[in-house]
């Protein structure tokens, strides 16, 4: 879900009047009962969004990558739904301005515009996915259909072979689909096992796309 660029723009540029920030694994950027401190957009690493249960659990919603912005509809002046915080995944570098400066440079630039439009219609798309997922019976179905869009989002393909290029724990994939740890770690063996899915240095590794998306269909 990048947004795309050409050899003579680039969205850095519309925030040259914002400041450079960087932030550690685990510290959350914008917490879920606060307004937000300005527009970010990402230059390096993994955000995840997500909110709490009563009982503190956390519902993964988003995961977001280089050179996207958050919170998007905050900053295209849509309401800042409370109880969602933003966390880096990773060591991260963030560029911030002001929702005025944003909404000026897309007034004066159809890419710009263009460019942030398609991120939130990519959003969006991200979203009915995850809802999809949830629709499915058995966790196997979830897990499955959770790797194969992340992989569709963050994967990089080599010889049929395809990378999710994004530090996923099976944590986080069980707080994407609602289920356990434990019974998304036992799918996520059971699928080594078959030798349709690997990991490496924290990576998974999808090895037979086709095969995954068949048991969807």
């Amino acid at each position: 879900m990048t947004i795309n660029r050409n050899e003579t723009e680039s969205i850095d540029a519309f925030f040259n009047v914002g400041t450079v920030q960087m932030f550690n694994k685990g510290d959350v950027i914008i917490q879920g009962d606060e307004k937000p401190e300005g527009v970010y957009l990402l230059q390096t690493g993994y955000v995840k969004a997500y909110s709490l249960s009563q009982l503190g659990q956390q519902n993964l919603l988003l995961i977001h990558g280089a050179n996207e912005i958050l919170p998007l509809p905050w900053a295209l002046d849509g309401p800042q739904k409370l109880g969602i915080f933003y966390e880096a995944l990773t060591d991260i570098t963030v560029l911030r301005t002001s929702k005025s400066n944003l909404r000026a440079a897309m007034g004066a630039n159809a890419w710009l515009t263009e460019q942030i439009l398609r991120q939130l219609v990519n959003t969006i798309t991200v979203y009915a996915n995850r809802i999809q997922s949830l629709g499915y019976r058995l966790p196997r179905e979830r897990v499955i259909s959770c790797l194969l869009d992340l992989a569709n989002r963050f994967g990089d393909k080599q010889d049929n072979i395809i990378t999710i290029k994004t530090p996923i724990t099976h944590q986080d994939i069980a707080d994407s689909i609602n289920i356990t740890r434990e019974t998304a770690s036992r799918v996520l063996e059971q699928l080594f096992q078959e030798k349709l899915l690997k990991q490496r240095n924290h990576d998974f590794i999808i090895i037979d796309e086709e095969k995954l998306e068949m048991e969807l269909n």
